[in-house]
């Protein structure tokens, strides 16, 4: 044990020595491993910008949302699955009304009135009047202001009350502008008619491509078809489809750009790791003439490698998390759009795999040279 001690104390040794004798090995290793990955960091980057801008644009446009138009009578009752049920099938958020009838406004403006299944209670109560009356939801642009309102409904008028709701609620991509809802054990016998329009909406948690809408179409579409039901499923899933184009030709891009890093950086270590054991492989040599091990000099060349790409690419990330604003608004034109460090992950996870994949590709000419006999180099 002791042994094996002084001996990687005696490498390191030699390893540090070689850095300030011959300083132009590792300080090339250093530089072209931090142009490198600054260089790979900054068009990566634009491209998980150029990907986040695509999916925010899709999802304030309703990208995300699959909304579904169904119809439903006495002769053929369904239940549509509960909050739960979908968010456990399909990962996705719910929102269901049903359409029975219409109110006028004091200033006769006419509102759509939706009730809603038992099940949706517990979501859609603490978005109504706490006194039991019916509720109009309006977006802020709305001519309705909020507060307690007087409305007529199949000649009766009725106390109501306006609450202010934001433009991007899934609900408004139902409702519009405003729209009436009253609790399904409130509802007056005048608004129980024997044909209602169901107005379903599921938004995607995580919108990755078109094959999470079209999951959702084909749940929504196997639903009807099992209950009977006629309607229709709309969504952007055509629109994704070309986003999933680009994004595959990104993906080529990135992967072109990983395999030229991969080249350059693993040529580069190669050569120089050759260079430096042949000009110290007699004394390795001898050190295995001793007993050492040929994986212990290996392993000490890649430790070597590792601390230098590693330094390299953290100094790397480091300027380009720091000059970033810079490196996107000037130099790639992407607007004033920044990268958090999650958001760059995944491009910091596929550099780390190249350059380690570098340093183990630039070992195996050592491993090589290490495990040559003993005697033709002493001969």
């Amino acid at each position: 044990m002791k042994s094996l001690i002084l001996t990687i104390l005696y490498l390191i040794k030699d390893t540090v020595h070689r850095w300030f004798t011959r300083l132009s090995s590792p300080l090339a290793r250093v530089l072209v491993v931090y142009f490198l990955s600054l260089s790979a960091l900054s068009a990566l980057g634009s491209y998980a910008i150029s990907t986040k801008l695509v999916k925010d644009k899709i999802t304030r446009q309703g990208g995300d949302l699959v909304i579904a138009t169904m119809s439903e009578t006495p002769e053929q009752p369904s239940a549509f699955p509960t909050e739960k049920e979908i968010a456990d099938a399909l990962q996705a958020d719910s929102y269901a009304l049903t359409l029975i009838g219409g109110a006028t406004t004091p200033e006769r403006h006419h509102l759509s009135i939706y009730t809603y299944d038992f099940n949706r209670t517990a979501q859609l109560a603490p978005l109504l009047s706490s006194k039991g009356i019916p509720t109009i939801l309006t977006t802020p642009d709305s001519e309705l202001p909020p507060g307690p309102i007087r409305v007529t409904i199949s000649n009766m008028q009725t106390d109501a009350h306006v609450r202010r709701m934001p433009a991007e609620h899934p609900l408004m991509r139902i409702i519009g502008h405003a729209g009436m809802i009253i609790p399904p054990d409130n509802l007056p016998e005048e608004l129980r008619p024997t044909f209602n329009t169901q107005h379903t909406i599921i938004r995607v948690r995580e919108l990755n491509s078109s094959a999470d809408l079209l999951r959702i179409e084909h749940f929504l579409k196997n639903f009807m078809r099992l209950e009977g039901r006629r309607g229709n499923v709309i969504s952007l899933s055509r629109l994704l489809s070309e986003m999933d184009l680009v994004l595959s030709k990104q993906t080529q891009c990135r992967i072109a750009f990983c395999v030229g890093i991969s080249a350059i950086v693993g040529i580069l270590l190669t050569a120089l790791a050759g260079m430096e054991y042949r000009q110290n492989e007699y004394i390795y040599t001898l050190m295995k003439s001793f007993g050492i091990r040929p994986s212990l000099l290996v392993l000490t060349f890649i430790a070597e490698n590792i601390v230098i790409v590693g330094a390299s690419f953290v100094g790397a990330l480091a300027t380009f998390m720091y000059f970033q604003r810079i490196i996107v608004t000037q130099i790639l034109k992407l607007g004033n759009h920044t990268l958090t460090l999650q958001e760059i992950m995944p491009e910091i996870q596929l550099i780390c795999y190249t350059l380690m994949g570098c340093i183990l590709l630039s070992s195996i000419p050592i491993s090589v040279a290490a495990n040559r006999d003993i005697g033709r180099v002493l001969k």
